[in-house]
């Protein structure tokens, strides 16, 4: 019995130095591990939801109907009048245009808010009213979808993930790919060229976003 001692203070203590490195290096790695996972799928979240905005702002856009005698397409953002909207350069981070939204081959020539009203807007919310966003960048948005004559009613969200600060931007496109000028007039646009940069609150400490850009022909200019 004499013979079986036990283990010395030093030898515990060097023991337990030991475990707790060994363990600090185990969680380094489970913690990076799980780090890398959650951008991963927070950037396939916000792919897909940029793929979404985009696809539905593409579909729309593309079948802009002209309104008016002077068949424009787009107009101004601060057009209320539903007979006569103001016919001026769209802006280059909101957009305003006429869509035949009836049932196909019913279509009367003539934009009108009815039901379903057939003027859209898509814009960006307030930062103030945006979802939350922790940890994207500061005064992040929301993608609205307006359906009535008054571009500045409020609107539906798009997309259920925040737009970064001048995320959403529509450039106007001659035929010949130049970039259309105020003084040429809105009667030369002939695509638009949409962008919209996505961010998901990502639960680390870096935010995982994503721009899609597409150049949309207008089928009906």
């Amino acid at each position: 019995m004499k013979e079986e001692r036990g283990f010395s203070l030093p030898e515990m203590l060097v023991t337990i130095v030991i475990m707790m490195v060994v363990f600090f290096a185990l969680y380094s790695v489970f913690d990076m591990s799980v780090r890398i996972f959650m951008f991963g799928s927070n950037k396939v979240d916000a792919v897909e939801s940029a793929r979404l905005g985009l696809e539905r702002m593409e579909r729309e856009i593309r079948a802009a109907y002209p309104v008016g005698s002077d068949s424009h397409l787009f107009f101004d953002a601060n057009g209320l009048d539903t007979s006569n909207p103001p016919q001026a350069m769209p802006t280059d981070d909101q957009i305003t245009f006429g869509n035949e939204l009836g049932a196909e081959g019913e279509g009367d020539g003539q934009i009108e808010c009815g039901a379903p009203c057939e003027y859209l807007t898509y814009k960006l919310s307030a930062p103030s009213n945006a979802p939350p966003c922790t940890g994207a960048p500061d005064g992040c948005s929301t993608l609205l979808r307006v359906n009535t004559a008054n571009s500045g009613d409020p609107g539906d969200p798009v997309s259920e993930n925040a737009v970064v600060p001048g995320g959403l931007t529509f450039t106007y496109l001659k035929n010949n790919g130049d970039v259309v000028l105020p003084a040429d007039g809105e009667g030369a646009i002939a695509r638009v060229r949409v962008s919209l940069e996505i961010a998901v609150d990502p639960g680390t400490q870096t935010a995982a976003t994503q721009r899609l850009t597409t150049e949309i022909d207008l089928r009906n200019r």
